[in-house]
């Protein structure tokens, strides 16, 4: 959500600042600036010292995510509140083996869990659910902190993300699902986690297209969404939800959400290759025309003239045929929408065909000039260009075949160019081998 007001509403009380910003340097010294930024592979957590936990940097595969990689340890604003600031030191500091604590702190965590969902089946359009949750999570987190890999842990885990994302405070808990499937990958909680991600991504993307739309753009921060790069934050989740789970049930959703989300970000290469995952990595999908015709859209759109790289212009003639051949019954909704980008694939063709007749046309070059218009004529005799075509080639008749040389002397003083000589030399395969 975004407010349009008097920016001086944005300062908090000077005594607010001077609070906030101390306890904010105390943890800056004791953590170092690095926990706010990406770990390094190989990092061993805070401090410098093996936490205990076996996954917690990110993988090769990760690093390598050009949409971003998991980062389940980093600090968000959100965790230096007044009212989060005291869990986020605690849960940082605890040993990780005292289990009688652990216990304690997650049974106390049920209990704000049972509150909550009580107050949210009372009341669903209310906040008072809100309060009972954020204490739950606040019992959840000391919980896993203190009984690390253990299945208490990923119980724990668990929890603390359902009774943040019910709390609304999104940020942290898709955060903390990530931990969830970083360090458990095959745990129980999967399905449900992956659902609750890719809720959130779609909210995201819906709070970016009002953010779009409203006069005065002024991000705050707020727990349910991240402060800047909204929506490049919810395709980085999405394409994490296939790559955590390829073969789950929302991996296909998330490709597919992904690639509209390109779509409508005007990235259409990145659109377009979203859209061929799916369609070539799941087959059985119930978006599988869908994606064959919003990749062909994206692959029409990344095509930026004769001037650049025909590629968009084949993949997406191919695809056409296979729409038609794949989908019988389906392209008659889309019949003429793939009618007139089958027209326009062939006129465009045509036309990088008929400018580099153009271009040796202009050069002098009479001969392949006549050959790339006779191509022309051949293959697309029946477009828009070919009278034009047949103009050119009535032009072109009688002409010499190659553009004159003006200097020929000064050609004659450079040596003339030979074939490079068979490092082999001809002759039977026996002498070869002898």
């Amino acid at each position: 959500m975004y407010y349009q007001f008097n920016l001086t509403q944005l300062l908090p009380k000077p005594r607010l600042v001077s609070v906030l910003g101390l306890l904010a340097i105390i943890l800056v010294s004791l953590t170092g600036c690095q926990s706010f930024q990406k770990p390094k592979q190989g990092d061993k957590g805070w401090f410098g010292k093996n936490d205990g936990r076996k996954k917690t940097s990110p993988s090769t595969d990760d690093a390598l995510d050009p949409l971003g990689a998991r980062n389940i340890n980093r600090l968000v604003i959100h965790d230096l509140t007044p009212t989060q600031i005291g869990t986020t030191m605690r849960a940082k500091f605890a040993k990780g083996n005292n289990e009688q604590a652990a216990l304690g702190f997650y049974e106390d965590g049920q209990q704000y869990y049972k509150k909550g969902l009580q107050l949210r089946e009372q009341n669903p359009d209310g906040n008072e659910h809100v309060k009972a949750f954020e204490d739950a999570a606040k019992q959840f987190r000391l919980a896993g902190s203190n009984w690390q890999d253990s299945g208490l842990e990923q119980d724990a885990l668990f929890y603390e993300a359902e009774s943040l994302f019910f709390a609304n405070r999104y940020v942290q808990a898709n955060r903390t699902y990530e931990k969830l499937i970083g360090e458990y990958p095959s745990t129980r909680y999967l399905d449900m986690a992956q659902a609750r991600r890719f809720a959130m991504s779609q909210y995201w993307l819906a709070l970016d297209r009002d953010y779009k739309k409203s006069i005065v753009r002024v991000p705050y921060p707020q727990a349910s969404r991240p402060t800047m790069g909204v929506a490049s934050e919810a395709r980085r989740v999405l394409n994490r939800i296939r790559l955590d789970d390829p073969t789950g049930k929302m991996a296909d959703d998330a490709t597919m959400a992904l690639g509209n989300a390109f779509f409508e970000a005007a990235m259409y290469q990145d659109a377009a290759e979203a859209y061929e995952d799916l369609r070539r990595n799941y087959p059985g999908s119930r978006h599988m025309f869908k994606a064959h015709v919003l990749e062909l859209k994206a692959l029409m759109n990344s095509y930026h003239g004769e001037s650049y790289h025909d590629e968009p212009l084949v993949r997406a003639d191919k695809l056409l045929r296979q729409i038609v051949r794949q989908f019988p019954n389906e392209i008659e909704s889309e019949r003429p929408y793939l009618e007139k980008e089958a027209a326009a694939i062939r006129n465009l063709m045509a036309n990088r065909d008929y400018t580099l007749a153009q271009y040796y046309e202009r050069r002098g070059e009479n001969r392949a000039a006549s050959i790339m218009y006779e191509q022309v004529a051949r293959d697309y005799g029946n477009s828009a260009i070919g009278i034009e075509v047949d103009e050119r080639l009535a032009a072109l008749d009688g002409k010499d075949p190659y553009p004159t040389q003006y200097a020929q002397w000064l050609v004659d003083i450079f040596p003339k160019s030979e074939a490079s000589r068979p490092l082999i030399a001809a002759g039977s395969r026996d002498s070869i081998t002898r």
